[in-house]
């Protein structure tokens, strides 16, 4: 049986998360389940996240930064979903202190280490068939 940790803040997490591998899980404080993810360290990958950063976003070559098939993420896809949100609550999720803010303010994150990342696999692909989650697969544009 795989159990649940705590809720955790972005900036707890060198000091909460483990070096394991898990899932994990992004909620915003309301409740939205914006994203779950496996990693093989996710204190490690979590700080990706949590960095958000806009030079690891990267413009195909005679792209526009208008259209998420142009953008390419080098580093989080969360900070790609992010970027094409738009402004949420008077953030401004273009930018990567307006993602960071966003994410430490608003945002908290579940994490259920295993003892694999096949294990986490198997749990990940269950949560992304719910549909419950508003980040999940190919980018796309908000309205």
């Amino acid at each position: 049986m795989v159990e649940q940790c705590p809720v955790i803040r972005f900036s707890e997490i060198e000091a909460a998360v483990p070096t394991a591998p898990g899932l994990y899980e992004i909620v915003t404080d309301q409740g939205e389940l914006l994203k779950v993810g496996i990693s093989v360290n996710l204190r490690k990958r979590l700080i990706q996240h949590r960095q958000s950063r806009q030079s690891r976003l990267k413009l195909k070559d005679g792209g526009e930064w208008s259209n998420p098939s142009d953008v390419v993420s080098k580093q989080s896809i969360l900070a790609k979903h992010l970027f094409f949100s738009g402004q949420v609550l008077g953030y401004d999720l273009q930018s990567e202190a307006g993602r960071q803010c966003y994410l430490e303010e608003k945002c908290h994150i579940l994490i259920t280490p295993t003892t694999t990342r096949d294990e986490a696999r198997a749990i990940e692909r269950v949560k992304e068939k719910s549909g419950a989650y508003r980040f999940g697969g190919k980018v796309r544009l908000s309205c």
